[in-house]
Formats: structure tokens, C-alpha cells, sequence
């Protein structure tokens, strides 16, 4: 009988997230419900879909530690570099490599108490950056990108365009963001994706909710890309 694939190590992953992440909400949530909904949703929600689409132990556990770089410095007062290292360090031998896959899905890594840098420049870097990346790497990013563009659908549907203040950039900004996601992901063509049929499926499912989310506000693919805020 082949062996169950997830270990210890995934515990250990969704200990290190609760960690990392303690006292985090999602954002906006304050407004439907005086508790928030915990962060902890969307990394699991995140680990959920790279488990429905083929992910391999440390990719799901990149998975749930995809943000820890970005968002542990506000919520552990320690820099990304620190937070890195126990990531290395709580894996053994596969510690590199989830380390890196996380490095993959990280837009700004800041040290404590420091500001993330502009956001333009941030999302403008990281859809270059795809190109280059693996199918692993690929797989935990697109998973993230899908479970927010579902929630970002989802809230719409209840409560409005009120949903889009939420975000710094508004309507226009986050719609354009996961637009470009969407064609960036589609175009990738490397030998390590086409050998994933199910990363493949991942991708579509994500251009189909961006496709949706679109058609929901009344706007069109092209006149989302047509926006100012990343051109």
C-alpha cells in the first residue's frame, strides 16, 4: 500500500502558520462579522486547492506558509529573513525546498516594523517573475491567487461593490492584478508545466473565476487590461 502522503510535517507546517500568522484576519471581514474570519482560512483554503491539484507534501506545505515571509513580520515582530530560516530549519532535508517554493509566492519579504514597498512595484515584479519560476512554485502561487479570486467573487455576491474598498487599489487596481494573473499564468509553456495536466486545469480554473469575477462587475477582459493601474 503506498504511504499516506501527508507526514508530521504538514502538522508541523499548520503550527508554524498559526504561529506566523496569530491575530491576522482577512481583510474587510471586521465588517460582516465583529470576530473576522482568522487568516488561517486562506491558507488552508490555499493548501486545499494545491492538494486538489496535485501538490506533492512540500509544495501543500508551502502552501500554508506561502504568506509568512510577506505578512509573519507585522504579527511575529520578526524579520522575513528570521522567519526563513525557521522555515529551513523545521523541515530537514526538504527545508530548502519549501523555503524556496515559499520564496516563490512572495511579492515583498520586509524585516519587522518596515513598510511594504509601493504596490505597483510589487505586482508589476511579480508577474515578471513567473516566467522563471517552476511548476511547483507555480502551482503554490496559482493556488493562492485562485482561493482569493474565488473569495473576492464569493464577497461580491453578498455584499457588493462595497467588497473592492477592502483593497488599496480598489475596483480597477485588483481586477486588473488578477487579469494579468490569469493571461501570465495561461501563457507559461515550460516542459516541467505541460508535464502537469492537473497545474494545467489549475490555471484555467483560475482564468474561468477572473472570467466571472469580470462579468460580474459588467466589465470585459480587454477593458481590464486596458486599466491604468499597471500599465
Amino acid at each position: 500500500m503506498t504511504a499516506f502522503p501527508l507526514t508530521d510535517d504538514f502538522l508541523t507546517a499548520l503550527r508554524l502558520a498559526h504561529t506566523f500568522h496569530s491575530g491576522q484576519y482577512r481583510k474587510g471581514t471586521e465588517e460582516q462579522d465583529a470576530a473576522g474570519v482568522p487568516y488561517l482560512s486562506h491558507l488552508l483554503g490555499v493548501a486545499s486547492i494545491a492538494l486538489e491539484f496535485g501538490a506533492s507534501e512540500p509544495e501543500a506545505i508551502a502552501a500554508l506558509l506561502h504568506d509568512a515571509l510577506e505578512d509573519g513580520p507585522t504579527y511575529t515582530g520578526r524579520d522575513a529573513a528570521v522567519l526563513r530560516r525557521e522555515i529551513v530549519a523545521a523541515f530537514g532535508q526538504r527545508g530548502d525546498l519549501i523555503a524556496h517554493l515559499v520564496d516563490g509566492a512572495t511579492d515583498d519579504a520586509p524585516a519587522a516594523g518596515q513598510r511594504k514597498r509601493l504596490w505597483k512595484d510589487r505586482k508589476l515584479e511579480y508577474l515578471a517573475k513567473l516566467p522563471d519560476e517552476s511548476a511547483s512554485a507555480l502551482l503554490v502561487s496559482a493556488s493562492d491567487k485562485l482561493h482569493n479570486a474565488r473569495t473576492i467573487l464569493s464577497d461580491l455576491l453578498v455584499v457588493g461593490p462595497a467588497v473592492f474598498g477592502r483593497f488599496n487599489q480598489g475596483r480597477d487596481g485588483t481586477l486588473q492584478y488578477y487579469r494579468l494573473l490569469a493571461d501570465t499564468y495561461q501563457r507559461l509553456r515550460m516542459p516541467d508545466v505541460l508535464a502537469r495536466p492537473r497545474l494545467q486545469a489549475l490555471f484555467a480554473e483560475l482564468e474561468r473565476t477572473v472570467g466571472t469575477l469580470e462579468t460580474a462587475c459588467g466589465l470585459t477582459a480587454e477593458q481590464v487590461r486596458a486599466f491604468p493601474n499597471l500599465n
